[in-house]
């Protein structure tokens, strides 16, 4: 594996450091110059089969073994197979938060003999409430999860957090002086919201789903009124990298937006041979001025091609006339675009600027 490109700074020192390379295993084998060999050359090879495959039991030593410890034997040839006490159930729980119901995530069907005092104990009745929480966690997970072990997904993640942030609060309820928690409760409700915004990208109906569950509508509300009005609010999905995180496919036909390599078809081309558009329909107008300049280069090529003399005539003259127009001399109006401001000493106008001259309430 590529290693991650780290670079560490430390308060004391000026720059951070730069990241050292090193090999993909540091006892990786090397040659003399530290270079690694990507595999054995044939002698090793040789030397390493000959170390690996030389250690053969003859039939004779299993044949003395059965003979001598029979029942041994027999044990040994048994767990072979799936041992003997094998969990039939093990498919029931790919992790240990699966199995909620019981504590210590022991599943029932262990149980299965004990008696009821161990039953009793292991029981979801006697769970302290931090045990309940982390239950509640776990169902929750198992229904958001994409598979069994999805623990990063953006609903799984949602869900997770936003039942974080109601411990915290819970807790805060009864101890409003603990400052730590509440700024463990500040990133957790950051982290929630982002979470929910990439949801609301990926899943629109689960991220309703979560905030109506876990009412968690205050977490998304824009901070004030200022920042929402100049559109921060809405440009976060773009900052943090969430435009497009719907998965485009199932909203258009997604053969369209490549080119294509053996036949060097462009884009559009592709679509228009697969009879697909991307675009909005045009408004008459823009039919018009599409069609009318279509129609303009097809004549002016067809006149080229017609006569040639004619055209290169046409085109000195044009040329010529770039040169000597009547009304195309720059002068100081047609050079700036906006006059007014870039020449304003000309005007000898004054504009009020934010600066004032007098500091104070005076």
């Amino acid at each position: 594996m590529e290693h991650p490109a780290i670079w560490l700074w430390y308060p004391w020192r000026k720059n951070p450091e730069p990241p050292t390379p090193y090999m993909p295993s540091r006892r990786a084998l090397k040659n003399l110059h530290g270079a690694v060999f990507a595999d054995l050359s044939p002698v090793h090879k040789k030397k390493q089969e000959q170390m690996l495959y030389g250690v053969n039991i003859p039939e004779t030593r299993t044949m003395k073994f059965e003979q001598q410890h029979p029942l041994l034997a027999t044990a040994l040839k048994q767990l072979d197979g799936q041992p003997k006490g094998f969990p039939f159930w093990y498919k029931k729980y790919p992790t240990r938060r699966h199995a909620y119901e019981q504590r210590f995530s022991v599943p029932a069907e262990m149980l299965e003999g004990y008696n009821d005092d161990i039953k009793k104990a292991l029981s979801a009745s006697m769970m302290t409430i931090q045990e309940k929480q982390f239950a509640q966690e776990a169902m929750y997970m198992e229904r958001y999860a994409e598979h069994d072990f999805d623990t990063t997904s953006p609903a799984v993640l949602a869900v997770k957090r936003a039942l974080k942030v109601r411990v915290l609060r819970n807790h805060l309820l009864t101890n409003p002086h603990n400052n730590i928690v509440k700024t463990i409760l500040a990133n957790t409700e950051r982290k929630l919201k982002h979470a929910l915004r990439r949801l609301r990208k990926v899943d629109f109906k689960k991220y309703w789903e979560i905030i109506r569950d876990h009412d968690v509508q205050d977490v998304l509300q824009p901070p004030n009124l200022v920042t929402y009005r100049q559109g921060s609010y809405w440009r976060y999905d773009w900052n943090a990298g969430l435009a497009i995180s719907t998965q485009l496919a199932d909203v258009l036909d997604p053969r369209g937006l490549n080119g294509c390599v053996e036949t060097g078809r462009s884009r559009s081309e592709v679509a228009r041979d697969l009879g697909l558009s991307y675009t909005r329909p045009l408004q008459d107008n823009e039919k018009k001025q599409l069609s009318d300049q279509a129609l303009y280069y097809e004549r002016l090529a067809k006149f080229k091609m017609e006569q040639p003399e004619a055209a290169r005539a046409q085109e000195r003259e044009r040329f010529v006339r770039k040169f000597s127009g009547m009304f195309l001399k720059m002068d100081l109006k047609s050079g700036a675009p906006d006059f007014p401001s870039t020449y304003r000493k000309l005007l000898g106008t004054q504009v009020a600027r934010w600066a004032s001259k007098r500091h104070g309430p005076m």
